[in-house]
């Protein structure tokens, strides 16, 4: 299936970038340089040393680690207004943005149309799965029945329209690390330019961008001067969008409290320890060694980790939010990987595949390849 893509003058276009944060703010879009900088990244390099020691009591013994069930993070909400990071919702949603909905989806596979996926449901997303039945050991095998796909995905480097070029790295760079999220529906998704969004409009907790197919937001344009090996041009974004949860649970948080906010919990990706926790970042670092990942726009109020803790894979680290020191962006979590690599060093590197393998085995199934809309991704530089 193929379409055209919405032309967009280059001066319009410009001026609705400036109008998004990480993901749907109103500032310039996602100066990542700078923010290392106020974030004070450990040393990146390959010999990274352990987490300091625990301190010892006059006794010789070991202290206790601190009690992060309550930890306050000083940094929680730096410059926001006191009710948290506002919302970019009430804007009207512009009709030149093409999200791509409402058109029939094809699989990758075959060819032929795909249903649409029900929008996820709050009472769903708490069922517990039933209990597969045991296998007497004398029944004759049989063929598996099929697996009905539960969510649908676009192959990496394939964007939302208009919004960039994406990357062509096809591999699964990291195949053994967790979800990031611990057991709530999630869509990997741009957040800029679906509804709810600085450059879309329109409101966050639309079904629509609940039902929709996983898509790509590495190398996403930003009006900054980032650049990774990984994307063709200059001025990218260097991370995955996730948007988490239901409708309903995204209309019930929104009118929660920003430091109440822990409906949705997220994990750590891998064993490893805490190594920086910015005004609204979070940074683990992996024991396997040149693996760094950081999570933006957790609950700071409310983190479950501080600086310096060991976590193992699956622990929860802390809750979504929209957590921006006071540029306005949705509920998500945006998820970065970095990795050290031989010919470029540290780089910000695509976390998409990851993710979506990650995502199969959390849900245990093999979700559905949607076949390509438009556009196919350029070669890097």
């Amino acid at each position: 299936m193929k379409r055209s893509n919405v032309l967009i003058g280059a001066g319009a276009l410009a001026g609705l970038l400036t109008l998004g944060g990480c993901d749907s703010g109103s500032v310039l879009l996602w100066p990542w340089v700078d923010i290392a900088a106020k974030e004070q990244p450990v040393p990146e390099d390959s010999s990274v040393p352990p987490p300091p020691p625990m301190t010892t009591g006059g006794d010789g013994s070991s202290a206790p680690p601190p009690d992060v069930s309550t930890f306050p993070n000083p940094n929680a909400n730096t410059g926001a207004p006191e009710d948290g990071t506002p919302f970019t919702d009430g804007q009207p949603e512009n009709p030149a943005i093409d999200t791509g909905d409402g058109r029939p989806l094809e699989s990758a596979e075959t060819g032929e149309p795909l249903p649409p996926l029900p929008v996820p449901t709050e009472e769903a997303s708490n069922d517990t799965p039933p209990d597969t039945p045991p296998v007497d050991a004398g029944d004759t095998p049989t063929e598996p029945a099929p697996v009905t796909p539960s969510f649908y995905y676009f192959r990496p480097g394939n964007l939302a329209p208009s919004s960039g070029t994406g990357s062509t790295e096809m591999a699964v760079l990291v195949p053994d690390m967790a979800f990031p999220i611990k057991d709530a529906p999630a869509v990997a998704q741009t957040q800029v330019y679906r509804y709810g969004g600085g450059v879309k409009g329109g409101d966050q907790c639309d079904t629509r961008n609940f039902a929709a197919p996983w898509r790509d937001n590495y190398c996403e344009t930003r009006s900054t001067t980032n650049a990774t090996p990984w994307c063709a041009k200059t001025g990218v974004h260097l991370g995955q969008d996730i948007r988490v949860g239901t409708p309903d649970g995204c209309k019930a948080e929104r009118s929660t409290k920003a430091a109440d906010r822990m409906r949705y919990e997220v994990v750590a990706v891998e064993d490893g320890f805490i190594s920086n926790g910015g005004s609204y970042s979070v940074t683990l670092r992996a024991d396997s060694g040149g693996r760094i990942y950081r999570y933006l726009h957790l609950n700071m109020a409310k983190l479950k980790v501080a600086t310096n803790q060991t976590v193992k894979k699956g622990d929860v680290i802390g809750y979504v939010s929209n957590d921006f020191g006071g540029t306005p962006t949705t509920l998500h979590l945006h998820f970065e990987i970095k990795l050290n690599t031989q010919a470029n060093g540290w780089q910000y590197a695509p976390p998409y595949s990851s993710l979506l393998e990650a995502y199969k085995r959390r849900e245990n199934n093999p979700g559905a390849q949607v076949a390509d809309d438009f556009v196919v991704a350029s070669t890097p530089h």
